[in-house]
């Protein structure tokens, strides 16, 4: 897995988003999941996991291919997790276009 202190920035600032949601960001071919949101889909899924960053701030680093999104989310789903999932638009940008939200509505 490719580490990228842009995507890293970008994931944390699309977080700040949806802070109730595991979020799902696509990096090419693949989604990723960072920090305690990794920790969770390891958790649900068994996910393996890498560590990135400098020695002194590392980050927490899980990924899957796109093909298996539906999975991924659906076991996220039926484990009581929310998710938020941000696509990769052509231009390589990301904005959280789709939730997943469960639990009881108020």
């Amino acid at each position: 897995m490719m580490f990228s202190t842009k995507v890293v920035t970008r994931y944390r600032e699309l977080k700040q988003q949806a802070p109730d949601c595991i979020l799902l960001m696509q990096v090419g071919a693949f989604m990723q999941v960072m920090d305690e949101d990794a920790r969770q889909v390891n958790e649900v899924t068994g996910l393996k996991l890498q560590l990135g960053g400098e020695v002194d701030t590392p980050i927490i680093l899980g990924g899957f291919p796109v093909s298996g999104l539906d999975a991924y989310v659906g076991k996220l789903a039926r484990s009581g997790r929310s998710v938020a999932i941000a696509m990769q638009a052509g231009d390589k940008e990301r904005h959280i276009g789709e939730r997943v939200m469960t639990g009881a509505l108020a």
